[in-house]
Order: C-alpha cells, then structure tokens, then sequence
C-alpha cells in the first residue's frame, strides 16, 4: 500500500513538476494549466472595465471559482507529492520547505485572496483582489517550457551581472551629470522647471531613456546642446545592456550545444544509441 502511494506521489510531482518528453498526460496538463493562467490573467484585466464586469458579472464569479478550485488542487497535489523530491523528504517538514519556496508562495498568494474575501467578506477592496489576481501569470513559470525560458534567462543574468553592474553604473553617473548640467544652463531662466538638481533628474531620466514627455524642456542654446548631447548618450545606454545580454544569450546558446554534444559523445563511448 505504501509502495503503491508512493508510486502515485511520484507520478504525480512528475506530471505538475517535471514532465518527461513524450509523456502525453504530463503535456496535456501543462498545456491545460497554461491555457487556464492566461484565461485568468485575461479575465482579471476585462474585469476591471466596470460595464463589463457588470454584463458578465454570474460568468465571472464561476470562472473564478472554478478556476481557484483547479489551482487550490493542483496546490495541494504538489505539496502532498513533493516528498518524492530529496530537497523535500520528511511527512511534514519537507511540506514546510516546499511551501516556503519562492513558486508555492506565488501559488498560494494567487489563490488566497479568493479564500480571504470567501471567508471574511469586505476584507478585500473588489478592485485589489483583482490586482492580485494578476499574481497568476508568474505561474507561468511553474510549465515545463516556460520555466527552461525563464531559467535561461536567469543564468544570463547571472554570468553578466558584472558587466549589467557596470553599465548600470554608466548610465546612473551620466543621469546625475547630465542633471547637474543642465541644471546649471537653465536654472536662471524666468519661469524655469529645472530649479534644483533633484527636479532635473526627472528630465535626465526621461532623456536618458529617451522617453522624451516633453514636460520639461530647455529654452536655453546651451541648454539644447546639452539636451543633444544627452539624447544621444540615451541611445548608447540604452544599446549598453542590449549588447551585454544578447552576448550572453549566444554565450548561453553555445554552451547548451557543448553540453548536447559532450552528452551525445558519452552516450556513443558507452556504446548507448543517443536519441535526438
């Protein structure tokens, strides 16, 4: 019996965790829950028009209690497999991790205000359970596929932090200079916005980014230079971090293909067939 329950537990954190290529229950599922993330998210956002809500307001409520009731499960069914995994042996203590991971308690923020509003109503503004709602989408990383994106992404940010670190820094020091110097060009014209280095700062953000409002502009001919000039320092900050994570990308995208091959390799020198 024991045996038999673990086999199910096993099964189970296989299919909601880490489905095996070509397992068709463990796709549909994922598939399934992907489709019910994005109606949620989708559902949360056409919601908050008031007619809307209105006009579908029945339709609405069951979504969400059907929807909370899949997501309150397949909770419960990770927590109750997840002892399988050994990050999280132990009846109850090994629960206990697993639900203060970063991912069990995204789960269960997304679904708790459901649980919060049900049991103490008026707790919650309508309109900030809806917000919260939105929390659903980082589910996203829960599926298979998505969550090897996300961990790519991760890993990229990670072997280039140093050089992100860096460019951050640039483009900071050119904020803080470029605010000061214009600053300086503009602070003595009538009824001018750039009245102290903290008030210029939002034009230097704004620039830097180029954004460009148009909420604060310089009168003066030196003033327009500087803005020139840090228009254009804006488009070399901006393609600072595009450079360094594309970088990264290739950097990542390589490895994954000598990792490809060196596995191919031991797999041909133990005399195993390796299946593409």
């Amino acid at each position: 019996m024991a045996s038999s329950s673990r086999r199910m537990r096993r099964r189970i954190h296989e299919i909601l965790t880490n489905t095996r290529p070509g397992d068709a229950v463990g796709r549909i599922v994922s598939i399934a829950l992907l489709l019910l993330i994005a109606a949620n998210v989708t559902a949360s956002i056409v919601e908050t028009d008031v007619e809307i809500a209105t006009t579908g307001q029945r339709f609405f409520h069951w979504f969400e209690v059907v929807s909370v009731l899949i997501f309150t499960a397949e909770y419960i069914l990770r927590l109750w497999s997840c002892t399988v995994d050994p990050r999280f042996q132990g009846v109850v203590a090994g629960r206990i991790r697993m639900a203060m991971t970063p991912m069990a308690l995204i789960d269960l923020v997304s679904i708790a205000p459901f649980f919060v509003e049900l049991l103490l109503p008026g707790t919650l503004d309508l309109r900030f359970l809806r917000v919260l709602r939105l929390l659903r989408l980082l589910r996203l990383m829960r599926v298979t596929r998505v969550a090897d994106a996300f961990a790519t992404v991760t890993r990229v940010l990670q072997g280039k932090r140093v050089e992100l670190a860096v460019s951050l820094a640039v483009v900071v020091v050119a904020m803080l200079l470029s605010a000061g110097a214009i600053y300086v060009a503009e602070r003595n014209e009538p009824g001018t916005l750039f009245t102290s280095i903290p008030h210029s700062m939002w034009w230097s953000i704004e620039t830097i980014t180029t954004i460009g409002y148009g909420d604060m502009i310089p009168t003066t001919p030196v003033g327009k230079a500087i803005g020139g000039i840090v228009g254009f320092i804006g488009i070399c900050a901006v393609a600072l971090p595009v450079g360094i994570m594309s970088s990264g990308f290739i950097d990542e995208l390589n490895r994954k293909k000598r990792d490809g091959t060196d596995s191919e390799r031991l797999c041909d020198r133990c005399g195993t067939q390796f299946d593409r």
